[in-house]
This record gives structure tokens, sequence and C-alpha cells, in this order.
């Protein structure tokens, strides 16, 4: 997790110049709370699920932040096949939970993504958050980003919403297996 050595690097040069020559700090990377995190996230479509064959597979399924610290979820997907969302997802082809209720597709500001055009979601719904990921161009990957702020301490469980599994309802396989289309948010105080 190349983002993780980033993070304490930045706090070894932050605290460095307090210290006095030939002093030691003590601080570790968990006890310091930046201001503001980016983690990201790259939806591949290599991966072989156990039982369900070819399964969308998305890095970095699992981290943790801090209450009141602002997070920029970056998602680099590769995934080229839609997976509509129908029913009570329709709801998860708006952005939620951001600073901007946008995120930036591809550089640019949207509110939403039509449901015929979702691959994936990036959904938080105990943080009240939603990102959802549009079709990635052909041979070419998609870039999403999206900033909030976690407002409460737990372990939140994220989800993809979009039946891009396998199964009759595509909500199965990668959809309910950790480390592929769910993971967690754990946001510490």
């Amino acid at each position: 997790m190349k983002f993780r050595s980033i993070k304490v690097a930045a706090v070894v040069l932050a605290t460095a110049p307090v210290l006095a020559a030939g002093a030691v700090s003590t601080m570790s990377a968990s006890a310091a709370t930046p201001g503001h995190v980016t983690e990201v996230m790259k939806i591949l479509t290599t991966g072989k699920l156990a039982g369900s064959g070819e399964q969308p597979r998305i890095t970095n399924s699992s981290w943790t932040v801090h209450k009141g610290q602002t997070v920029t979820v970056k998602i680099i997907s590769f995934d080229d096949g839609a997976a509509a969302l129908m029913g009570k997802y329709m709801k998860y082809t708006m952005v939620m939970g951001t600073k901007t209720g946008k995120e930036l597709v591809a550089g640019k500001a949207a509110g939403m993504v039509s449901d015929i055009n979702i691959s994936h979601t990036f959904t938080v719904a105990g943080l009240g958050f939603n990102m959802p990921i549009p079709v990635a161009p052909t041979g070419k990957s998609i870039t999403v980003v999206a900033t909030f702020t976690p407002n409460k301490v737990g372990t939140f469980t994220w989800n993809c919403f979009a039946p891009c599994g396998s199964g009759s309802t595509g909500m199965a396989g990668a959809m309910k297996t950790n480390n592929w289309m769910t993971g967690k948010i754990k946001v510490v105080a």
C-alpha cells in the first residue's frame, strides 16, 4: 500500500523540525491525524473467484481513517461492462455524502451517473456516502474522485450495488466476497 508509506513520511517530515538534534520521536503513524487523506482503489476485471469464474475485483478494499478527517476516494476503473441499476438500487445513481454533492468523472463534475451507464458503485451506507462508477471506455480506464468527511466512529461495510457479480441477480460471487466488491472502512477517533 504505497499511500500508507507516503502518509508516514509526511508525518516524519512534519515533525522533524521540532525535534532536537539526536532526539527520537515516539509518534506512530496511527497516532497522527492528518487533516486530509487520499485512498486510491482500482477496479480490475481479471480476477478469478473460486466457483464464480471471472469477476470484477477492487484493490485497497479496506482502510482506516479518522472521524472528522477529509477523505478523498479515487477509484480507477478498468471495467467496460455495464450493470444497470434497477428497483431499490436506483437511488445509487446519485452521488451522496460528498462535500459538494458531486464527484469528478474523468475530471468533470457530476451529481449522478445514468443507470444504464453504471458499472459499479462504491457505497458506504452507514456513512451516507455513495460514488456511482460509470463504464470505462473499452480497453481504457476511467477515474472517479469524491471527497467526504466521516462523522462517526465505527467499522462500516462498503458495497457495490450494481449487479456486476454472478448468479441470476448478479448479486452473488464477488458481490458478497470481502476484498472483491465489498470491504470495510474503519473510522477511529
